[in-house]
């Protein structure tokens, strides 16, 4: 069997991605697919480098960025038509921990062993607690939170938060379960399950893309295994993880990227709707949240132009194919 790494790098991540690299050939990984995305030439050069020493590394380069769906597209691609049985997806900041790979291999050879059930597994970030909470609560789907929420806001669970605390049971010796979706970084599964489910969908460039690429395992039946002991460690925190210092910020003071916010927010919307179950309800939650979000902006005149890119953003929600 053969197991290749898929990570996807962009700008100058050179420092992240040199300790990635190490940890997957610590791993003992049979090929490394780096697909570069638009990287400065300085980056490049590194990666050359970096193949000279060690010939497991592949460099795919991308002129330009032409954002995660495409790359991680392009690059599982390329590993299954250079006969990868297995393929591991990671970002250019998940450092891999001892035996993490170990553990992949074993957990699939016990659950699927003759690589006939949909499946993906995968490993865990700690950065990603509510990943660690939807096995231990035995909710796949608690990640994504209530049914008609929009952005996450659902004002009937805003207001149960506020005068009660949770209820929710966690069963700490849960050390693997059901996950309705994953990110790209730390996806395991044999090749065979593209031929099912397809590859990431380019249109969604990036944001929510890995959650509408990995939820197509779900909606087909399959099922995606969290597994705590094969551990990734993100060296760097994505903006929309970072919690608002006080009530009157938002996670899009994390960011100055128009980009950023644009295909956080409209991919998002767009994902999220698979949910709607009551489109009143969701109306409402959608218009309280823009409007605390506009009350919000008004105190922050620097921040203020994102609001616009929000609305732009949930319009051309829209726009994409279901």
């Amino acid at each position: 069997m053969t197991y290749f790494a898929v990570t996807v790098t962009y700008g100058n991540r050179i420092e992240f991605l040199k300790k990635v690299i190490h940890s997957l050939i610590l791993e003992g990984v049979d090929s490394i697919i780096v697909v570069s995305n638009g990287s400065d030439n300085a980056v490049l050069t590194e990666l050359k480098k970096l193949k000279k020493e060690q010939d497991i590394i592949e460099i795919i380069e991308l002129k330009n960025n032409t954002g995660s769906a495409n790359a991680f597209r392009i690059g599982i691609d390329y590993a299954r038509k250079q006969n990868a049985d297995f393929i591991w997806l990671l970002d250019d900041d998940n450092y891999v921990k001892n035996n993490a790979l170990k553990e992949l291999k074993s957990v699939w050879k016990l659950r699927n062993p003759h690589n006939n059930i949909l499946l993906s597994l995968l490993s865990y970030r700690a950065d990603r607690m509510i990943y660690k909470r939807a096995i231990q609560s035995e909710n796949p789907y608690l990640m994504l939170g209530a049914k008609n929420s929009f952005l996450g806001f659902h004002v009937f669970q805003k207001f149960k938060s506020l005068f009660s605390k949770s209820k929710i049971k966690y069963n700490l010796e849960i050390a693997e379960g059901k996950v309705a979706v994953a990110p790209y970084g730390g996806m395991f599964f044999n090749k065979n399950l593209i031929d099912v489910i397809g590859l990431p969908d380019k249109d969604f460039f990036l944001y929510a893309d890995d959650h509408e690429f990995s939820y197509r395992i779900t909606q087909k039946g399959g099922e995606i295994i969290l597994i705590l002991k094969s551990e990734l460690e993100d060296l760097e925190t994505s903006f929309h993880l970072k919690k608002p210092k006080s009530i009157l910020n938002t996670r899009y003071f994390g960011t100055d990227s128009k980009n950023a916010i644009f295909y956080s927010v409209r991919n998002n919307v767009f994902f999220e709707k698979n949910f709607r179950t009551n489109k009143f309800l969701y109306r409402i939650n959608k218009y309280l949240y823009l409007i605390i979000l506009f009350l919000i902006m008004i105190f922050h005149p620097k921040h203020f132009w994102k609001f616009s890119v929000i609305i732009e953003a949930i319009k051309d929600s829209k726009n994409l194919k279901k």
